[in-house]
């Protein structure tokens, strides 16, 4: 598998639709001012390191699922760890699978959208790790392309905003951020650890896909840094920017919303496929079909507030998983 596949893999599943909303950088960047800047560096070198040392730990414990990393970083822990992070991408999926659904103008719209990506998902998933990595290969740079798009629009029309003053608790959101996605990012790294073969490799990954993401960080965080409070304490700020673009603003927009929650849906089920594969012995399809079908339930049920409380969660469970890590290295 070649590294841009599996950076595009990573990429795309970091994306979701947070991200791509510009929800995510108006909360945990945007809001602090200038000094959000640094809260966006902070967070690409939470991402680096722990996109690196994840893959050190998978490659040196031949850890091929995210079960097998807990284990090999604290096994008294490492059922619970399974229990609430199988728990976690089993909930960001059906979050993903909703957040589709929502896009259909009425309740049967919304059933054929999230059937219908549900049906594409296991088609990507029938070729395993390398069917999810190749549609990350087309969509994650899909993606990029639109951000930076409605990004060099917005600061070619309105200039740069000037960035007013802000607190440095901006780089303690950006570390929370960063090892929020860290923690979801953990299964995607153990599942293309056997195709990163040398140390070389492995940095070249952490980095690269990093450094896209924390460009189109910077990018979105100039261009939403010119709307007003008004228009970045919407659940889709960036919609704000894509307004003035007419039709083909508004096409791009909904395009790039489906294709974040899809990739980001197809790394999660991924992610569960694997694990029911290698631990209940269940076949990929089987695996993908189950865990696709729980999904679709619970993308009915109400998850506002499940997800206000779980994904700060996962952050600090991030910070865990990062620190263990360190001391695995030092130890």
């Amino acid at each position: 598998m070649s590294l841009w596949r599996m950076m595009g893999l990573y990429v795309g599943g970091v994306i979701g639709a947070g991200f791509a909303s510009g929800q995510e950088l108006a909360v945990f960047f945007v809001s602090y001012g200038r000094t959000g800047l640094w809260g966006i560096l902070a967070a690409f070198l939470v991402l680096t390191l722990g996109s690196g040392l994840v893959l050190g730990c998978c490659i040196r414990t031949n850890a091929s699922s995210y079960q097998q990393i807990f284990a090999a970083l604290d096994p008294r822990l490492s059922r619970i760890c399974d229990l609430i992070y199988t728990s976690f991408l089993l909930v960001g999926l059906s979050v993903m699978l909703a957040g589709i659904g929502a896009m259909g103008t009425t309740a049967f719209r919304g059933l054929l959208f999230r059937l219908a990506t549900s049906i594409l998902i296991l088609a990507v998933l029938q070729r395993g790790v390398e069917g999810a990595a190749k549609a990350g290969g087309w969509l994650a740079p899909l993606m990029v392309l639109i951000i930076s798009a409605f990004a060099f629009y917005s600061l070619g029309r309105h200039g740069l905003a000037p960035l007013k003053s802000g607190s440095w608790r901006a780089v303690e959101a950006g570390i929370l951020y960063g090892s929020y996605n860290l923690g979801f990012s953990l299964a995607i790294l153990a599942s293309v650890q056997r195709y990163v073969r040398t140390k070389r490799e492995r940095w070249k990954l952490a980095l690269g896909g990093n450094l896209v993401l924390g460009l189109c960080m910077v990018l979105l965080f100039l261009a939403l840094s010119a709307l007003d409070a008004e228009q970045l304490n919407t659940s889709f700020p960036l919609r704000g920017i894509v307004a003035e673009l007419g039709f083909a603003g508004a096409a791009a927009y909904e395009l790039l919303l489906w294709a974040a929650m899809f990739s980001t849906a197809t790394a999660h089920a991924l992610a569960l496929a694997n694990r029911l594969a290698e631990d209940v012995g269940l076949s990929w399809m089987q695996g993908a079909s189950l865990v696709l079908l729980v999904s679709l339930g619970l993308s009915y049920a109400g998850f506002a507030a499940l997800v206000r409380i779980a994904y700060p969660i996962l952050g600090l469970a991030g910070l865990w998983i990062l620190a263990a890590l360190v001391r695995e290295r030092i130890v």
